[in-house]
């Protein structure tokens, strides 16, 4: 992120008093010192949560597989993988005077369990980001490194083609039109309807809405979706209105 600098001009009058003897004699000059100028620093631009933007992976062999989608706005998406135990974490971060603070919901996926969670960020803009995630009165740090696919527009009809999934106890066929319009089917007898749209800031990660609907009763889910490298691959996470569920979707390109 550049930095601005505010240049301030610091004009210094020197004040000079002539001091004239009287009575037959002699004069003479005395100058006054004016105490050194000393140079204004130039304002520093505090970060905004925009810094934070982008796709981010954790590195190979961390304890913690963490796979992370930050938007210009501060809301991040992550999904952790701990040995057997997957979540995916939706936070909304907010910037401080050092670093970023943030809130949001852990949602364990393949159960009904929902967490609280707090978290820290410091970034090192399209580099390197560092903090620490509490959930469930446990607190573990991350390390991401930053992945430059993000900065590479995605466009419908990157999108367009038949998807496949495992989604808990079925396996879901979806069909993205090349105007982003989804609709599809799953083993479990579920519907699905919905579409995918580009984001304002034109960069790999697009929106999605969904409509499931099982057994006659409609589900809405919302979130973000994004190319794996190749295009083999889409992930999507998303969550019910009011953040009350999660799910997390890996599709293959059929």
């Amino acid at each position: 992120m550049k930095r601005m600098n505010n240049f301030y001009k610091l004009s210094v009058s020197v004040l000079t008093l002539a001091l004239f003897g009287c009575g037959g004699g002699s004069s003479s000059d005395s100058v006054i010192p004016m105490p050194p100028v000393v140079p204004t620093p130039p304002a520093v631009e505090a970060q905004t949560v925009a810094a934070l933007q982008g796709i981010w992976q954790s590195p190979a062999g961390a304890a913690s597989t963490i796979s992370a989608i930050v938007l210009p706005d501060g809301t991040s998406w992550s999904v952790v993988t701990t040995g057997t135990t997957t979540s995916l974490l939706k936070t909304s971060f907010v910037a401080q005077s050092s670093g970023f603070a943030g809130t949001g919901r852990a949602y364990t996926l393949g159960t009904i369990t929902v967490d609280d969670i707090t978290a820290t960020a410091s970034v090192v803009e399209k580099t390197s980001m560092s903090g620490m995630v509490s959930r469930a009165g446990q607190t573990e740090s991350y390390a991401l490194s930053y992945q430059s696919r993000y900065d590479t527009p995605t466009t419908l009809a990157d999108l367009a083609g038949t998807w496949s999934a495992t989604l808990g106890p079925g396996v879901v066929t979806w069909v993205i039109a090349g105007d982003g319009v989804l609709t599809g089917s799953r083993t479990t007898g579920c519907t699905y309807s919905g579409s995918l749209s580009l984001r304002s800031e034109a960069k790999s990660v697009v929106d999605v809405a969904i409509t499931e609907t099982c057994s006659g009763t409609d589900t809405l889910l919302s979130g973000v979706a994004a190319l794996g490298v190749g295009k083999t691959n889409l992930g999507m996470v998303m969550t019910t209105p009011n953040d009350a569920a999660g799910v997390a979707v890996s599709l293959a390109r059929k």
